[in-house]
Formats: C-alpha cells, sequence, structure tokens
C-alpha cells in the first residue's frame, strides 16, 4: 500500500513535460524537462537536465546553457550536487578564478 502511494505521488510530481527546477548549491540551480516516466515504479525518470550557475549567469561569466541530451536518471541521485557547497563547478574549480587567472596573465603581456 505504501508503494502505490509512494508512485502516485512521483507520478504526479514528475509528469511528461513538466519542468522541474531546485538549487542544488547555494548558488546552483538544477532545471530536468521530464520527457517520460516509464520506468517511474523502479526510480528512473527520462529527462533533459540543465545545471546552471545563477551567479554566473548573471554577472556575465557565462551565457545560460542549453538542456543536455536525453538520457535516464535515478530519482535518488537527480538532485545530488557533486561540487562544492557554495557552487562553483561540479569538478570543485571556479569559473571566476580561470577568468581571473586568464586576465592576470594578459595584463602582464602588455
Amino acid at each position: 500500500m505504501v508503494h502505490k502511494v509512494r508512485v502516485w505521488f512521483l507520478k504526479r510530481k514528475y509528469r511528461v513535460g513538466a519542468k522541474l527546477t531546485r538549487f542544488v548549491a547555494k548558488n546552483v540551480k538544477r532545471e530536468v524537462i521530464v520527457l517520460s516516466v516509464e520506468r517511474i515504479e523502479q526510480g528512473f525518470i527520462t529527462a533533459k537536465v540543465r545545471t546552471r550557475n545563477v551567479l554566473y549567469e548573471y554577472g556575465g561569466l557565462q551565457e545560460l546553457p542549453s538542456f543536455g541530451p536525453e538520457g535516464e536518471y535515478s530519482l535518488k541521485d537527480l538532485w545530488i550536487w557533486s561540487g562544492a557547497s557554495w557552487g562553483g563547478l561540479p569538478d570543485g574549480t571556479s569559473l571566476a578564478h580561470r577568468i581571473s587567472t586568464t586576465k592576470d596573465t594578459t595584463s602582464q603581456d602588455i
């Protein structure tokens, strides 16, 4: 009975065509467009995902990325962020640091 109720809630939340948005870190937003819920009982959906750093975007350091290719995602891992808690990039680096380093080396050449 509990399983049926859980599946009903999941199907209601992850409807085909739904666009879900959630912050996965303090300044990193993940957007999901649900394409298929055929395997939702097993904990998987087919979707397109876009993860973006809203501060980088707002500051003009990064343009709005497009949604990634269609793929099958585990509901358990869909909203997990592997990067630093302050945002940054998933590999733990910072785009702002990369840009400031590039500007420093460019100004030294002049």
